[in-house]
């Protein structure tokens, strides 16, 4: 038995009488019976003059329908917000190499070495929370303590540059490296060639990393 189409006998009377009295009658959809309101046999829901719907004793919130009783109609919810993409920390290496920018047994960086710090002066100031870590390197001409020390100097060289140009100097970490991991080993040589020959082994490198914030492209 379909109980949606049994109307109750108070409703089904006092819609009557409403409507004698030249109340309206709102009509809602053929399938549905409107809960907590008072309606007539056909399903639609009785109005006063004022274009009031009538409540029954069991009305409630629950049973509202909007075009009664809009205002009582949940808004939907916003939809959550997209929480930001998580910064990523990515790391970029600048090489200073060979004799552009140290000469033979010095640590006094050249013109172009400097020029190249202050291009990376520039985009620390751009960046967020960055991190240098620099590296001494030398060539294996001289002792192995004197290289080391030569190479610390180079990398000090490097940092006190950069802290002269505003970086702050808690960021900055030196390693010094010596004569390891040569880029060439020039066998054979002697002399102002063998000089020559290992002159890329001469080198700082720059670690420059900082988070950096990756958009991600929209879904499609």
């Amino acid at each position: 038995m379909n109980t949606s189409k049994i109307r109750h006998p108070l409703n089904t009377s006092l819609a009557a009488l409403l409507v004698a009295g030249g109340l309206t009658v709102a009509p809602v959809s053929a399938d549905e019976h409107a809960e907590g309101y008072v309606d007539d046999s056909a399903s639609s829901v009785v109005r006063n003059n004022f274009g009031e719907c009538w409540h029954t004793s069991s009305w409630s919130k629950d049973s509202t329908i909007e075009e009664c009783d809009p205002s009582q109609v949940a808004a939907a919810p916003e939809p959550e917000p997209v929480p930001p993409a998580e910064p990523l920390r990515t790391v970029r290496r600048i090489n200073l190499e060979s004799d552009t920018y140290f000469a033979f047994d010095k640590d006094e960086l050249r013109p172009e070495g400097q020029a190249k710090l202050d291009e990376l002066v520039a985009e620390m100031q751009r960046a967020q929370e960055p991190r240098l870590q620099i590296t001494g390197y030398t060539d294996r001409i001289g002792t192995e303590d004197y290289n080391m020390d030569l190479s610390n100097r180079r990398a000090v060289a490097v940092k006190e540059y950069l802290v002269g140009k505003g970086i702050e100097t808690d960021i900055i970490e030196t390693t010094a490296m010596g004569e390891r991991n040569p880029v060439v080993n020039c066998e054979g040589k002697s002399g102002n060639d063998l000089i020559q020959c290992l002159a890329p082994n001469r080198r700082t490198v720059v670690e420059f990393s900082a988070f950096e914030i990756i958009e991600e492209s929209p879904q499609q």
